[in-house]
C-alpha cells in the first residue's frame, strides 16, 4: 500500500514538471507579447520583477486552463486525489518561481507581488474543479 501512494506521488511530481515547463512556454510567449520589443537582459532588477509580475499576471487563465488540462490527462478519480495533486503542484511551482526568483534577482519583487498568489491559486483549482466538474467521488 505505500509503495502505491510514492508511486501517485512520484506522477503527481512529473506532471506537475510538465506544468511548469507548459506555463513557462505559454510564459515565454506571453512576455514577448507584452514586452513589445524591450531588451530585458538591458534592465535592472525592478524593471524586471515588475515585468515578471506583469506576465504572472497575464498567465492566470492559461495557467488554470493547463492545470485543468493536465488534470484531465493525469485522470484524476477521487476529490481527495485532486486535492493532492493540487497541493503538490501548487507547492511545486512556489518552489520552482521561487528558485528562479532568487536566481534571477526578483525574488522580493516576486515574492511581493499578489499576482504570484494569484497565479499559484489558479494552478491549484484546476485539479480541484476538474474533480468537480467530474462529478468525482470523495473516496472510492
Amino acid at each position: 500500500m505505500e509503495n502505491w501512494k510514492a508511486v501517485e506521488l512520484v506522477k503527481d511530481m512529473l506532471f506537475g514538471l510538465g506544468l511548469y515547463a507548459l506555463i513557462t512556454i505559454v510564459g515565454l510567449l506571453v512576455t514577448m507579447a507584452i514586452s513589445a520589443g524591450s531588451d530585458t537582459l538591458l534592465l535592472n532588477d525592478e524593471v524586471r520583477g515588475n515585468m515578471a509580475t506583469n506576465t504572472l499576471l497575464w498567465m492566470i487563465v492559461p495557467a488554470f486552463l493547463l492545470s485543468l488540462g493536465l488534470a484531465a490527462l493525469r485522470r484524476i478519480r477521487m476529490k481527495n486525489a485532486a486535492l493532492r495533486v493540487s497541493i503538490v503542484w501548487a507547492t511545486l511551482l512556489l518552489f520552482l518561481y521561487l528558485v528562479a526568483g532568487l536566481w534571477s534577482g526578483i525574488f522580493t519583487v516576486l515574492a511581493a507581488s499578489v499576482s504570484f498568489y494569484l497565479f499559484l491559486a489558479a494552478v491549484f483549482l484546476g485539479p480541484i474543479v476538474y474533480a468537480f466538474l467530474k462529478k468525482l467521488p470523495a473516496w472510492k
